[in-house]
């Protein structure tokens, strides 16, 4: 799921107004075509003044239980910070309706097509930038807004990534529950792929229980303060790091890369990450 005023699973990042990448990334809403989303804080290559994403590194579809997020807690719901956006932003919203429309009533062979495509344009535009010298990592968030919404469309990205052993993806959920939807098992055993469960203070024990059953998944855990994501972690193994970006330690975007490419957490799934809701 997207994150709101800090970018990881739940608050705020630097997505464009109009949601637009180049022009590999654009189509008519509802033509059966995705559109990639340019952010700032996840881009994987910056313009030469460190203020725009060059490259739409990033895919969404509308926020919400009653669109593509079946596991939205209460905290998520009060900060996402995409849902803000969407209504702020007629250009994002569309963006995101559309790429919803494109995909139902789908096959997962029919889902997989588009997201194929999606991604060819997305390589297009890395060789592009490369053939003019630029240094460019393939690497790409999925829903930067949304989640996955059903089994079909999770196997679907599973057999993209399968496909696509040449790009990083990175993705935060809430779809993990059993007795709703749990779409964990489906990306099990790939190396492309970094996992991290969203949970907060709502969702924290369902957490635990995934991660018995399928503990090489990683968390970004969302709190209050980082002080309360301490606390709240105090007694659970493994390594966990605060998000640099949400800590005002690096900034959002800079002319040599955007936050999470220069941190690298969250893409490469090293340990677990938290994000606070309060601002540093």
């Amino acid at each position: 799921m997207a994150s709101a005023a800090v970018a990881g699973p739940g608050l705020g990042t630097g997505v464009d107004s109009d949601a637009r990448g180049d022009s590999a990334a654009s189509s008519v809403r509802g033509s059966g075509v995705l559109r990639r989303s340019a952010d700032r804080k996840v881009t994987n290559l910056p313009s030469p003044n460190g203020k725009t994403a060059r490259i739409a590194n990033s895919f969404g579809l509308p926020a919400g239980r009653r669109y593509s997020c079946p596991g939205a807690t209460a905290t998520c719901e009060r900060v996402c910070y995409a849902g803000k956006l969407e209504k702020l932003y007629k250009g994002v919203l569309d963006v995101l309706t559309g790429n919803m429309l494109a995909l139902a009533g789908l096959d997962r062979s029919g889902m997989a097509e588009l997201l194929v495509n999606m991604i060819g344009g997305f390589r297009a535009d890395c060789d592009r930038a490369e053939r003019r010298g630029a240094r460019v990592p393939r690497d790409f968030r999925i829903h930067w807004d949304g989640d996955f919404f059903s089994l079909t469309y999770a196997e679907a990205w599973a057999d993209v990534i399968r496909d696509s052993p040449d790009v990083r993806f990175w993705v935060y959920t809430r779809s993990f529950d059993p007795a709703a939807l749990d779409v964990l098992p489906v990306f099990s055993g790939l190396p492309n792929l970094s996992v991290h469960l969203s949970v907060d203070p709502d969702n924290l024990e369902a957490v635990k229980q995934a991660r018995r059953r399928h503990p090489w998944v990683r968390w970004a855990y969302l709190a209050e303060t980082f002080a309360d994501g301490r606390a709240d972690l105090v007694a659970l193994p493994g390594k966990r790091y605060p998000c640099p970006e949400n800590g005002r330690r690096i900034p959002l975007i800079s002319e040599k890369r955007s936050a999470c490419i220069r941190c690298g957490v969250c893409p490469s799934g090293p340990g677990d990450v938290v994000f606070s809701i309060v601002k540093c």
